[in-house]
């Protein structure tokens, strides 16, 4: 049985600006420098995040919302 692993996140949504909690899933080794897509709950679109930092794609770092 595989054990479905997630961690909770705050992003900052490009489009609303608004701060958004999603859970992001565990990922293996290999894809923890990549991103994955998520719908946003503030504007319905899609976001890319990184699965390490739980950083949106393109988002500058010293105002990623932690």
């Amino acid at each position: 049985m595989s054990r479905f692993m997630a961690r909770p996140i705050v992003f900052k949504c490009p489009v609303t600006g608004m701060n958004v909690q999603h859970w992001l899933a565990d990922v293996p080794e290999n894809e923890k420098d990549r991103h994955s897509p998520v719908v946003c709950l503030a504007c319905t679109q899609s976001h890319f995040i990184h699965n390490s930092t739980g950083q949106v794609l393109g988002e500058d770092k010293s105002k990623a919302a932690r």
